[in-house]
Formats: C-alpha cells, structure tokens, sequence
C-alpha cells in the first residue's frame, strides 16, 4: 500500500498542501463519504510512511477494529480516497495558474452564448499572461488559445475586423517552432545513447523557415536553434559561448523544465567532446555543471540525477579536482534518490579511490558491485582492466579483456559510447598485443585519436620499463 498513488501523491504534498486538503476532504460538497474521510484520517496520523505503518492490513484494524480483513472494502477505499486527492490537485493547479482560470471560464461562457463575459475573460487571460516573464512554447500556445477565442467571440456578426488573425498565426507559429526545435534536440539526445528512432516531421519546414527570420529576435527560439545546429554539428561550434552567454541572460524566460533541459543538452555536447579528447570541454563541462547544481536547474524535489552527480565526478577527475569532487560526492550523495544512492555513491567512490592511486580500495568496490546501467557496468569494467593493468596482474588482465570484449558485443543499445567503448577494446588488445610480443613496442605510438589518449600512453611507457 506504502506504493500507492494515494500514499505516494500525500507524501509529496508540502505543509500548505496538506492542510489545505485536509480541509477540502472535510466538505461535504466534496466528499460525503465518511469512511473515506477516516481512511486519510488514518494516513495523516502516521509518524512515518513505510510498508509497515500503512499496510493495507493496519488501515483496515484501524477502521474495522472487530471485523475480519476484507481486502476488497481497503481497495475500494483507497480509490475513492484518490479520487478525492486527485480533484483537490486539479483544483490547486487552476489557483496557481489564472490564465488558465480565465480560459476556462471564457470557453464556458462562449458555450453558453455569455459573449460580454466571455470577451472580459479573454482580456484578462491576456493580461495575466503578459505579466509573466516566461517565454515559452506553452505561453505562446496559451495565448494562441485566448486568440482562437477572440476570433469565435468577434467574428459572430462582424467581417470587417482583423480578428487579431495575424497575432494568432504569429503565437501558434512561435509555439510549433520552439516545440519542433526542444524536442529535435531532446530527440538527437537520446539517440545518441538509444537506438530509438524518431520521425521530424516539422524540422526541416523550420530549419529551412528560420534564418533571416524575425522569429530569430525572439531569444527562446534563437537560443534553441542555435544550441540544435551546434549539437547536431550542422553549424560551427565556434558560436557555443555566445549561445551560453545568451541563456543565462535570457534565463528567466524560460521554464525550469526548460532550462534544465538546455543545460543538460550543452552539458552533453561538451562531454561529448571531451571524450574526443578536447580538454577545453571538459572544462566548460564542469564549470556548467557546478553552475546548473548551483542554480537548482539540476535539482528536482531536492535531488540530483546520478547520472549528472556521476558526469561531475568523472569531469572533476579528469580536470584533476580529486579533492574538490570527494568533497562534492560527501555534500550532495544524500540527494540522489534513495534507490540508487549506494550503487551510485559506490561507482564514484571506487573512481575517486583509483584517481587517488588507491588501486586496491577501488578494486574492492568495482568486483564486488553489478551497477544497475548499462554505461557504468562499462566503465567499471574497464576501470577493473586499468588496474588490473596497473598493478602487473597479466593473467587476470587477459581474463577480464576476453569477457570485457564479449560483453562490448553483446550491448548494441548504447549510442554513441558503444564505438567509443570498441575503440577502447582495439587499444587494450593493441596494449595486450605488445605486452607479449615486447620488440612490437620499439617506435610504437598509439594514435591521437585513441579514447583516454593519456592513460595508453601512460601504460605504453609502464610497459617499456617493465621488465615483461
């Protein structure tokens, strides 16, 4: 029960929430169902919330104290409760959001044929939503609503006017193209990782649409377009800076959704380069991850991903910020959600250990752990063939190339990092390679291109001063 929506949506409700519902399920417009009102009364007095204190079978002692279980009289409760939870949320939502209060009134009035007060909604929805600072699809799509609106309302008995047409056409056109363009780019984002396919069909109208466009002095839509031909590498990334220079000034026009998406997306890009063995990226990488951490862009209810807790972690070692990302790991470890705090926690702490030259310590961690993704389950096993390397273990090294090798095989669902990873493969059997036959090693380069250019190299002069 401790995972149902009813326990789940209360758990999540702040403070005023919760005293606000606790008065919306006590009205008798509401809810009149006295054993659903007992029911929350049940949730609301428990100390904690675990399968323990809100078991199905606790709820029922507590309503039911001298009747047998029945499990069917709990569940039907448990709906009618949600039901109830799930209109007060609705409504909290309609108080938050006026525009929305007046669209909805204006279309109830058109439909009751109640024009003058519809007309008044309108303006006013229209008002509500020029003071707000956001700029975002769904604020030019709002008001292509109350436009819509306007045109049903004025053009009942009248030819003569413009209707406002051109306002309309200008916010629903401004809305496709910065909905087009937010998920190209998310799109082009996860199939880079997946092998999920997605069909654009409006892209290229609004790739083809937007250059010289007086659409592109709106920032919302410059900075998208800007960011997607930078990603995809269909435009120089010479301009990457103006771009960022660009969202943090025009920040507070976007949603934080929204903002948390570009900044993941240019977090991304850079990583990408690093990768590619660009330490200027690892850079910008890092310092806007610490940027975004620090703005709250990055934290969702008070948690961090740990796929960006990982990503900072992994930037702050290659930059050689061991310290600072020790620190980091200790300061924000308790906002990654509970379900993967240890085995994220585990991953970069066996990485930290190995940055350190605790080679032992981090090998520990990384052969007593299955990491629960895919990427990390890769990298620990790379990182378990460095050390391995590392401290001359050469049967275990070869062991764990064969299996690592038919594991890179074996995982086609990874994007772009499964020919990283084969290029990794390439170069340690190249290392393997040399290692065996030693006069191989005479004027032996690896190339420029290899990923973790540094470390082959390290591990080419380790080779050339052993005595294998």
């Amino acid at each position: 029960m401790v995972n149902s929506k009813i326990i789940q949506l209360y758990i999540r409700f702040s403070l005023k929430e919760k005293r606000s519902f606790r008065k919306w399920i006590k009205s008798d417009f509401v809810n009149k169902n006295e054993e659903v009102l007992r029911f929350f009364n049940f949730i609301d007095t428990r100390s904690a919330w675990n399968a323990n204190t809100v078991s199905k079978e606790k709820a029922h002692a507590y309503l039911y104290p001298n009747e047998p279980y029945n499990d069917l009289k709990i569940r039907h409760l448990m709906w009618l409760t949600t039901e109830v939870a799930e209109a007060f949320v609705a409504y909290q939502a309609m108080l938050n959001r006026p525009s929305l209060q007046q669209e909805l009134l204006s279309a109830y009035y058109i439909e009751k044929d109640m024009f003058a007060q519809a007309s008044q909604m309108i303006e006013e929805g229209m008002d509500i939503l020029g003071q707000q600072s956001v700029r975002s699809a769904a604020y030019h799509h709002q008001l292509f609503g109350f436009y819509k609106q306007y045109y049903l309302v004025n053009s009942r008995n009248n030819r003569a006017e413009d209707f406002r047409l051109q306002e309309s056409i200008d916010h629903f056109t401004q809305s496709t193209i910065l909905e087009t363009l937010r998920f190209a780019c998310i799109a082009y984002s996860l199939q880079r990782i997946s092998a999920i396919k997605v069909e654009q069909h409006l892209l290229a109208p609004v790739m083809n649409l937007l250059p010289d466009s007086p659409f592109l002095e709106q920032a919302p839509v410059r900075i998208y377009y800007q960011l997607y031909g930078i990603i995809t590498e269909s435009m120089n990334d010479a301009g990457f800076d103006d771009v960022l220079h660009d969202l943090r000034h025009h920040q507070k026009l976007f949603s934080h959704q929204d903002l948390k998406e570009l900044y993941l997306l240019a977090i991304s890009f850079c990583v990408r380069k690093s990768n590619q063995n660009m330490l200027a990226y690892s850079k910008r990488a890092f310092d806007l991850y610490v940027f975004a951490v620090e703005e709250g862009f990055l934290l969702e209810n008070n948690e961090i991903s740990r796929f960006s807790f990982t990503n900072i972690v992994t930037l702050g070692i290659k930059l050689g910020e061991i310290e600072k990302s020790r620190r980091f790991v200790e300061r924000f470890a308790a906002h990654i959600a509970p379900d993967f705090r240890q085995n994220t926690i585990d991953f970069n702490t066996a990485k930290l250990f190995y940055a350190a030259g605790q080679l032992k310590k981090a090998l520990r961690i990384l052969v007593t752990n299955e990491f629960n993704d895919t990427l990390w389950n890769l990298n620990a096993k790379y990182l378990i063939l460095k050390v391995l390397f590392e401290t001359e273990d050469w049967p275990a090294f070869q062991t764990q190339l064969v299996a690592f090798r038919k594991f890179i095989q074996r995982k086609s669902n990874v994007g772009y990092h499964s020919d990283y990873f084969k290029k990794v493969v390439s170069a340690l059997m190249k290392l393997n390679e040399l290692m065996l036959i030693p006069y191989k090693r005479k004027g032996f380069a690896f190339d420029v291109q290899t990923p973790d250019l540094d470390w082959f190299n390290r591990a080419l002069e380790q080779l050339n001063n052993s005595e294998y």
